[in-house]
């Protein structure tokens, strides 16, 4: 059976896609040359957020996709350990407090639920230090193991009919005028309506046979992995300086920024992060910037002191020069689609990605969200 599309790419974006194109009444065909979730879906930690997304189109697409996780949870069941814990954002000092007071103010204007606090937000969380200042409060906030969410949707898509393909590399891509065909390095040929790329900081190399570049790089990022123990995080806790590593979008090669992550696992452990750094493709694990990553850490929740680092892992978010992701169809023709460039956002707007990938393959009109996502934006 011919594909209706060929969906190149089985981390979470590309599971997403396939899900909702499936749900469109579409045949899609999945490609990853590494099997299931190989990539940064493996090395990322679990973030469903719209606390450190500004207002605007951010919020917007996180706020939907936030509700399509609610859906996906609702209809296929959670075995992926989706938790709706919430997340805090932690203020150190004065000037951050008030920072993060207006944060609140101008996320409560767009309806999203959440509160600030100068005192009394132990109950909320109580493993805070002395360091806190202030707290904001996001309920909404969530995480899931992403890993296990590629596991769950390919599961549900295979009982569905729909064809898994792994171990198989994308030689080139033929945009012709009746179809699109994806070439495997093995010589065959595969047609379809529409292929597209969801390929993070791989998108480049899939292009490159038709002579397209997109402006997607790597950036990398390392966490500490705790041993399990009884310490227990009950929400997301984040640094408020995270959201400024978040939105900046200077490409300053080498520095590195690292600001607290701190998330306790259904399995137990609990994970330390986060650093951001371009260093090409390299996931070499640095043990300095793990160092720094777990003191930063320790001056949120001091009692991660007295815990052990049982391992460190790195991995590579698909970067954007304006941090927005790249979603839509590169070539004349509409049947070659990209949908990468989430940067540290892929988990959480992989299913709004999804819907509009499967928009666009539907030929559904154009609305100023796509315009926004568009990868023409980036045309001289």
């Amino acid at each position: 059976m011919t594909p209706d599309v060929i969906v190149v790419g089985n981390g979470i974006i590309g599971s997403f896609a396939a899900r909702a194109i499936a749900a469109r009444g579409l045949t899609p065909l999945v490609l990853d040359r590494g099997g299931l979730a190989p990539g940064t879906s493996r090395a990322s930690d679990s973030n469903l957020l719209a606390c450190d997304r500004p207002p605007g189109i951010a919020l917007d697409l996180s706020r939907r996709s936030l509700a399509l996780w609610e859906a996906m949870i609702a209809e296929d069941g959670n075995a992926c350990e989706h938790d709706r814990k919430g997340s805090v954002l932690v203020a150190r000092d004065a000037a951050q407090a008030a920072a993060l007071k207006a944060h609140i103010a101008a996320h409560q204007a767009e309806g999203v639920e959440c509160y600030f606090y100068e005192s009394g937000w132990g109950e909320i969380e109580p493993v805070l230090g002395p360091a806190a200042a202030a707290v904001g409060w996001f309920p909404g906030d969530a995480q899931v193991q992403p890993m296990l969410a590629c596991y769950q949707i390919a599961q549900a898509l295979r009982g569905r009919g729909v064809s898994y393909r792994f171990y198989e590399p994308l030689a080139a891509i033929v945009d012709g005028p009746a179809g699109v065909t994806a070439v495997l390095a093995s010589g065959e040929r595969i047609a379809a309506g529409h292929l597209c790329l969801c390929s993070g900081v791989w998108t480049n190399e899939a292009l490159a046979s038709l002579g397209v570049k997109l402006p997607i790089r790597p950036r990398k990022g390392q966490i500490c992995v705790i041993e399990r123990g009884p310490l227990a995080i009950r929400t997301k806790v984040t640094d408020f300086s995270y959201i400024a590593t978040v939105e900046d979008t200077v490409e300053d090669d080498g520095a590195v920024q690292t600001a607290a992550v701190i998330e306790s696992t259904q399995s137990g452990t609990t994970l330390c992060g986060s650093s951001r750094q371009f260093a090409g493709f390299d996931t070499t694990v640095d043990t300095a910037v793990l160092g720094r990553i777990l003191a930063d850490c320790i001056s949120l929740v001091p009692a991660l002191g007295e815990t052990r680092v049982i391992r460190g892992y790195a991995g590579l978010r698909p970067h954007t020069p304006d941090g927005l992701p790249i979603v839509g169809p590169v070539t004349d023709s509409g049947r070659v689609l990209v949908a990468a460039g989430h940067e540290g956002a892929g988990h959480c707007l992989a299913p709004v990605t999804g819907e509009i990938v499967a928009d666009l393959v539907a030929g559904a009109s154009a609305c100023a969200t796509t315009a926004a996502l568009a990868p023409q934006r980036f045309d001289p």
